[in-house]
């Protein structure tokens, strides 16, 4: 009965997230931490979210209360001593999710190009009008498009447009990139591969006031999609629900332009921003 139950509760558990520093958690989702042994929870545990213990090492954290602070939850490893320290956040989106304590995370660190010439690629798309559009949600008076998908230094780059005609401000909390299938079983856990890009020149508190609109440029490694799998673009509200869903599909990525900064008007911007730094 014990293995039954802890098997419905894992079906329910939405994705999975290897060796992540925070754990988001919200009042309507439940958040597992895995370890690869035995654990407890030391020191004092705050009032502000459910703690259970389900299984040896296996912990759940829920919020009671979405206005508190980002806080630090120690827990110790019954084998050996080690005391891991992970932090809790309150996130209406990033919450809900499956988190693996103490795994390396298989990411592959490449050797970055100089942020000046993502700089240059990202004021480049930035300017102009929406062009190439692959997708456009609208929700709330909020429409956003994704559009310029383009292919530079062996990075894709795209071109995300915010426009707010509602009288009540748009505050973006976060903006959330993962790959994930097309089609989903029902009730089944679903397998997603999150990407952060390598480049953004979103500001960390961007508020869209009415009849106003931004364009906002992500650059990340080369990724590649199969027929059945997208690039899910979440955009949320802050302190709101007019969230939008966007997506990137295979199909969008055989149509890539081609940027070259060192022939194309982005040089022409990296050398303008090399002269604005120098004069400092």
């Amino acid at each position: 009965m014990k293995t039954l139950i802890i098997s419905i509760f894992l079906a329910t558990i939405g994705t999975v997230s290897y060796a992540q520093d925070t754990a988001y958690i919200s009042l309507d989702k439940t958040t597992a931490l895995f370890f690869k042994s035995s654990v407890k929870v030391v020191g004092k545990t705050p009032p502000d979210f459910e703690i259970r213990q389900i299984e040896d090492g296996l912990i759940t954290l829920k919020a009671l209360n979405p206005d508190f602070k980002s806080v630090k939850l120690n827990i110790q490893d019954q084998s050996t001593n080690q005391v891991y320290h992970v932090a809790v956040q309150y996130s209406f989106g990033r919450a809900g999710r499956r988190i693996e304590v103490g795994v390396s995370s298989a990411v592959i660190t490449v050797i970055r190009s100089p942020m000046s010439n993502y700089a240059a690629i990202g004021s480049l798309l930035a300017s102009g009008k929406r062009l190439d559009v692959v997708d456009h949600k609208k929700t709330g008076g909020v429409k956003a498009w994704v559009n310029k998908l383009s292919l530079a230094n062996n990075k894709v780059f795209f071109r995300l447009d915010i426009r707010n005609r509602s009288n009540l401000p748009y505050d973006v909390d976060f903006i959330r990139f993962y790959i994930r299938d097309l089609k989903t079983v029902a009730r089944m856990a679903t397998h997603e591969q999150e990407i952060v890009p390598i480049y953004s020149n979103l500001n960390k508190h961007t508020t869209i006031l009415k009849s106003k609109e931004v364009a906002k440029v992500f650059g990340f490694h080369r990724f590649s999609l199969s027929e059945d799998q997208a690039l899910n673009i979440e955009l949320y509200e802050r302190n709101g629900n007019r969230h939008l869903y966007l997506q990137i599909k295979q199909k969008d990525l055989d149509d890539l332009k081609t940027i070259n900064p060192a022939t194309s008007a982005a040089a022409d911007i990296l050398a303008a921003n090399q002269s604005i730094n120098s004069s400092y």
